[in-house]
């Protein structure tokens, strides 16, 4: 990931480091607040990240409805939701600095009519930062450290907004034991964990290249932060195989995929016994078309997490590219209890799954729900609703799908990836040409 140093900071003010800049967001999303709101944690991670990559002139409302929220880009709705929800964000920042704030450090602003974040360092506390830095390196990962403790004694779980599921208390007081334990090894695998966990959240839209290459730069910064940790190399090699299969070129494919496999071997070799290292090794073989040996590690890591909401996802997804739906459709079971944070794609697995057992009435049910219940929304999600009305004869519906696809996402390659993931699946992915051909 490209990460140019363009701050929105007036010239005569101390500019803060990207490092300085990444600490404050770590300090904020990790507080009790936004804990209990992902998708606000997702906003502020979402727009910091863009303007740290020169790209905050670009960010606007309908790219933040669309990578954020998975919202079409059709229509006022999803720009009135990032209006409403920003306004939530000011005022949670504030509450934040007003509240829970020392004073020290970089201090991120929202302000009203745009969404490119600003950011602000007291020139002596930046002083004091800077010599205190150069002597101790280490001591850049101590600011988060009270506030993560604060969430950890007041016991907040991580909700489940994409599904409407609570967490349940043993479910909230393993993660804190689990974090808590991290906090006694290492204030910096702390961060890192926390930030790994955050990023994991932003896996789904898989097809969302930007938002991909968040996620690995977020991903890549918590291995620099505690080597050790499996989290960042497990998320960075879903990540690289997840871009491979949509890169078109065959060089630049192999290239990741050789990043994804050295990402996922070293998940493996510091966590043996770790879900989501086992998880990420099975999909980056996936993507690779070999489905056995996927399927092997996909099924070993749901042994090992039964109920983790993105360990579910990562099989489900596996899965699919593996063409075995009947283990894509276990795992993504709108019955199924999951746990976690972040947004959870099981609703469209399901989908997926459905479409590929044949079951087109189920097809249209979870994809038909899908904004309402906030799960991703996509080119995909349009196209498999259209091929399963296609396959019940509606073909106006199915005609009116294709053509909003291709004007929601113009550039979105429906045959490449219709070969890519069904590369196992002869019968789902002539049935998705067919369509595209028909309409």
């Amino acid at each position: 990931m490209n990460q140019a140093n363009e701050l929105p900071i007036d010239q005569d003010v101390a500019q803060p480091s990207p490092e300085l800049v990444r600490q404050a967001l770590q300090s904020v999303v990790s507080s009790a607040a936004f804990q209990a709101s992902p998708r606000l944690q997702q906003f502020l991670t979402y727009v910091v990240e863009e303007t740290l990559a020169g790209r905050g002139a670009q960010i606007r409302g309908k790219a933040i409805a669309v990578e954020v929220y998975g919202r079409s880009i059709d229509g006022t709705g999803g720009r009135n939701l990032v209006r409403v929800e920003a306004r939530r964000l000011r005022r949670l920042l504030q509450e934040f600095y007003e509240d829970q704030w020392n004073g020290e450090g970089v201090r991120i602003f929202v302000d009203s009519g745009g969404y490119k974040p600003r950011f602000s360092l007291d020139s002596t506390s930046g002083m004091r930062n800077s010599d205190a830095l150069g002597k101790h390196p280490r001591l850049t990962q101590l600011l988060p450290f009270g506030l993560v403790c604060v969430v950890l004694i007041a016991g907040i779980g991580f909700w489940f907004a994409q599904n409407n599921e609570a967490v349940s208390p043993a479910t909230r007081s393993t993660e804190q034991a689990e974090r808590a334990a991290l906090g006694e090894q290492s204030l910096t695998r702390l961060q890192a964990a926390n930030l790994a966990d955050q990023a994991r959240g932003m896996f789904f839209p898989v097809f969302d290249v930007k938002r991909q290459q968040i996620a690995l730069g977020m991903f890549q910064h918590a291995t620099e932060l505690d080597p050790a940790l499996s989290d960042g190399y497990a998320g960075s090699a879903q990540v690289l195989a997840t871009l491979a299969m949509l890169s078109p070129d065959k060089a630049r494919r192999e290239d990741l995929f050789s990043q994804a496999a050295e990402m996922s071997g070293k998940a493996l070799d510091l966590s043996p016994t770790d879900a989501w290292a086992n998880g990420a090794n099975g999909w980056v073989l996936a993507t690779q078309y070999k489905p056995v040996e996927a399927l092997k590690y996909a099924r070993l890591s749901v042994e090992l997490a039964p109920k983790d909401g993105h360990i579910l996802d990562l099989v489900g997804i596996t899965a699919i590219m593996a063409n075995a739906p009947d283990l894509a459709a276990e795992v993504s079971d709108p019955e199924r209890l999951r746990a976690g944070s972040g947004r959870f794609g099981a609703r469209n697995i399901w989908g997926v799954s459905q479409l590929m057992l044949g079951n087109y009435e189920k097809v249209v049910e979870a994809f038909k729900g899908a904004p309402a219940a906030g799960a991703p929304v996509s080119a995909p999600s349009l196209l498999f609703q259209a091929v399963a009305h296609d396959q019940l004869g509606h073909s106006e519906e199915a005609q009116r799908l294709v053509m909003e696809m291709r004007k929601t996402w113009p550039e979105f390659p429906s045959e490449f990836l219709a070969g890519r993931i069904f590369h196992n699946d002869d019968a789902t992915r002539q049935a998705i040409l067919d369509t595209l051909s028909r309409y």
